[in-house]
This record gives C-alpha cells, structure tokens and sequence, in this order.
C-alpha cells in the first residue's frame, strides 16, 4: 500500500507529525518542511512543571508567533482556588501511584521468570517457547487490567467532582479554549508525561485538538489480530510532539527504561493517551533508554505493545501520520522479531 502524502496546507488537512527529541532544536526547521512556517502556534510546555515559561528558544524557533497555554501555572492557580478539588485530585494521584508499585511488582516477576526460562537448557525448544509466551500472555493481560483500573480511577474522580462544573476550572477552560481558537497548530513538548496528561484533560483540551470522526470504520485493524480501533479522531489543527509530547497524544503511554539503576527496568504502561492516533505506541530516544542489542529483550516490548506498533523516535525522526493517524510507509518500528525496521505499508 503507497505512502499517503503528506499534504502541501495541513492546516486545511491536519495531521500529527511526532519528532524524536530536540535537544538540539530543529522545530523551525521541521515547521518550514510540514509548510506551516509564518503560522499561529499554541504551544504546551506543561511536561517541564515550574519551568513551563522557559521557552525563548521554542519561542524563536517558531518565529514569535506562539502563545504558551500555560498550563502548569494555571493547574496551580486552580489549586489554590479549589482546595477541596485540589485534595480530591492529590488522592486520585496517591492512589495511582500505588496501582503502578503494585503492578511493576508483577511485571518484575514475570520479567525475572522469563531470565529463568530463558537460561533453562533445552530439551525440546517449542516447549521453551511455549513458557515464554505463556509469560508474554500474563504480561499482556496485566498491561490490559492495570489500563482498566486507571481509567477507572480517572473515571471516578471526574464523575464524583466534576471538574467541569466548578469555578475555577471553568473560567480556566474559558481562558485556553480562546488562546486555542486563535491559533492556527499546536506544538507539544516533552518533560513529565503524567503532568501533562492530567493537565490537558483537566483543561478539557481534547476537543480543541480534535473532534469526532464523521468516517464509519472500514476494514479491521487485524494487522497482528488486534481489534478494530474504529477511525481516528478528526484534528483540528496541525499538531507536532516530541518526547513527553508525542506519547500524551496516542492511545497507550509506556514508560521504559532498561537501566535498573535509574529505573525498574521493566517497561510499564502508565494511562491511556488522548488517542488521537491509531496503533502507535511512541518509544522516544529509544537507543538511550533500552538495551536494543539484546534482541530477546526488545521481542518481549515488542509483543507487549501489539497490535499496537513501537515507533522508534530517534535523534532525527520526523514521521507525518496519514490522514487516520496511523504510522505512513518508511516509518522506524520494532518488529516481532526485536530489531529495528522502517515499515513497508502504512499501519
């Protein structure tokens, strides 16, 4: 199946465009190529917490023409405006932290029967395999569970305290959602992923970047026999993401990192995403954060994220979704068998 171009106006045919990290910032750059270069910008620094105003180069690298949203200092402002919501939103946060130290337990589990399985001597391979996948399957089941009860989690404490029903929350949904309709695209960086998820459903930014697809759903996304995802939402305007950025706006967002000094080494889904892509999974700066030599260790990622696809964004990936936010022809993966690989057909 062809690559679907990116189109020459994507403010009139908006697509997502995920980079890999911007240390080196090449934002201007990629904004001239996508032709979006003398537009509007919103951008959302929300991941960099109390350094969130720090933007003079993003500033420059979109030609002053942005206007930051602002939204940690507004999440704060809101606090001390709404204690009672405030505490509300700090228990749901206890809450969640414990459901990921009690699920990385498991996980950390699995991940060392696998060590063991792995180091036992053969005598009939397929049965090997046979106790390997039987782990992948508990791993995956886990993963499934513990989206579930965070969704729950979320569910609950928007459904109980309605956020959207009081004072400060809504005059600041007022405030962005006019910042927002004055701009032509949305620029979102990385930093904490956690923050700016909470932030951006608590400012209710969702239907300011998308509304519902008006496409009914066609063939099956069957491509590693997952479910239909049905079609993406429709954007609104352009988007472009990168790091804490690029996985708040697809479906699932996986927090990896193999060094067990700095972390449990263990991959672990932390929420759901905005989801508005169609079986991606981001794996920003990838060849720092995982072991990619070791090749049984990235087929066990990669059969945890299916049938979503990992999308390797490295130091210089600038990868446009299709018009249904799926993953176009040439963009880096991790396939089945662990190693890295540009995709043939679009996802």
């Amino acid at each position: 199946m062809p690559a679907d171009p990116v189109p020459e106006d994507l403010t009139a045919d908006p697509r997502i465009t995920l980079l890999g990290p911007q240390r080196t910032p090449r934002i201007g750059q990629v904004v001239a190529d996508l032709g979006l270069a003398g537009r509007r910008f919103a951008t959302i620094t929300t991941g960099w917490r109390d350094r969130e105003a720090d933007d003079a180069l993003l500033a420059e690298q979109l030609g002053h023409r942005c206007v930051n949203l602002g939204l940690w200092q507004l999440m704060q402002e809101v606090w001390e405006a709404d204690p009672e919501l405030a505490e509300a939103d700090r228990r749901r946060r206890l809450v969640h932290t414990e459901m990921q130290e009690l699920y990385l337990i498991g996980l950390e589990q699995a991940v060392e029967a696998l060590r063991r399985i792995r180091q036992h001597t053969p005598r009939d391979p397929r049965v090997v395999e046979l106790a390997v996948e039987d782990v992948l399957s508990i791993m995956r089941e886990m993963d499934v569970r513990h989206l579930e009860r965070v969704g729950d989690l979320n569910h609950e404490f928007y459904a109980r305290w309605e956020p959207h029903h009081r004072d400060a929350v809504v005059t600041a949904r007022f405030h962005v959602g006019r910042l927002v309709a004055d701009t032509e695209a949305v620029v979102v960086t990385g930093g904490h992923v956690g923050v700016l998820l909470g932030a951006l459903h608590l400012f209710n930014l969702g239907p300011a970047l998308a509304a519902p697809s008006d496409v009914e759903p066609s063939t099956p996304f069957d491509r590693s026999g997952g479910p239909d995802l049905g079609p993406a939402p429709r954007l609104l305007r352009p988007i472009i993401a990168w790091g804490a950025g690029a996985m708040a706006v697809t479906e699932r967002v996986l927090l990896f990192y193999d060094d067990p000094v700095a972390a449990p080494g263990v991959s672990e889904l932390l929420m759901n995403g905005l989801a508005l892509t169609r079986g991606v999974v981001a794996l920003p700066s990838p060849r720092e954060r995982l072991l990619m030599r070791d090749q049984d260790r990235m087929r066990m990622l990669a059969a945890r994220t299916a049938p979503w696809t990992a999308l390797l964004l490295e130091e210089r990936a600038q990868v446009t979704l299709t018009a249904d936010g799926r993953l176009p022809a040439g963009a880096r993966v991790l396939g089945a068998d662990g190693l890295p690989h540009d995709l043939e057909g679009a996802a």
